[in-house]
């Protein structure tokens, strides 16, 4: 999965997509679609619309590599491993740790890969750099399925094996028919809307980027100048998706991070 796919937009005619469910708040027509839902823009500014004609958001709901370690964190029993605790219970069927895989060696994977999945919607240099002759023989010692495993499948095969595939998808529908649900919302009532203030002054900030998740109860970090992740809980109610929403974003960090 690469940076972009699987982002929803909220344009100015607020047309919305949430993680892979695609659909529009009514003011544009679909121009494509696929077996996972419609993508909705328009470039028209339409008078009385309180959306910025020029605001452009992304929003995450459902992305399946980080569910996917959620998942196996309750799974398998690993450690919390600093992110929080997800809402509910969940019914993670035959799931179990594999005998083989010793449980520290699990959560120093898990931390790493936990890690390398938020680069994703971090702010980082998309400048194309010449490779120099080292890294280039580097690469040419590498196939082509290494590299694919190590750069472009998240998570990786690692957690393939003590997964109950089936438990996974039924979690995740769950999240995904709630979004379904909330899609007949009248447009008023779309967590967006009602916080639309808040949303436009932390777009002026930088805000581009929403990536929600199952978290318990009230959570919001603005990672980034660009990046809010927010609780389910957080993002449905005005007034913490206010508070998450109005956080300053943190200051720029260092070079060499």
């Amino acid at each position: 999965m690469n940076s972009t796919s699987g982002l929803a937009r909220i344009c100015a005619t607020e047309s919305i997509s949430l993680g892979r469910v695609l659909f529009s708040i009514g003011l544009s027509e679909p121009v494509e679609s696929s077996m996972e839902g419609e993508t909705m823009r328009s470039n028209d500014s339409i008078a009385g619309n309180p959306w910025p004609h020029d605001m452009v958001i992304s929003i995450e709901e459902h992305d399946h590599a980080l569910l996917r370690l959620l998942f196996v964190r309750d799974a398998w029993g690993l450690s919390p491993n600093g992110a929080p605790a997800v809402s509910g219970a969940i019914d993670v069927g035959a799931s179990s740790r594999p005998n083989i895989v010793d449980l520290g060696d699990a959560d120093a994977r898990w931390r790493l890969e936990w890690r390398a999945n938020w680069q994703r919607f971090d702010e980082h240099d998309r400048a194309v750099h010449a490779l120099t002759g080292a890294k280039l023989r580097r690469l040419d010692a590498v196939s082509d399925e290494e590299l694919i495993e190590k750069y472009s499948r998240m998570p990786s095969r690692y957690w393939d094996q003590g997964v109950d595939d089936r438990a996974f998808a039924r979690w995740r529908d769950e999240q995904l028919k709630r979004s379904e649900q909330r899609r007949q919302l009248p447009l008023t009532e779309h967590p967006e809307r009602r916080s639309l203030s808040a949303l436009i002054s932390a777009w002026e900030c930088g805000l581009t980027n929403i990536v929600q998740l199952p978290y318990k109860g009230y959570f919001a970090d603005r990672i980034s100048r660009h990046c809010l992740v927010v609780s389910e809980a957080a993002r449905f109610d005005a007034v913490l998706y206010g508070r998450a929403l109005s956080a300053p974003p943190p200051e720029t960090p260092p070079t060499g991070r």
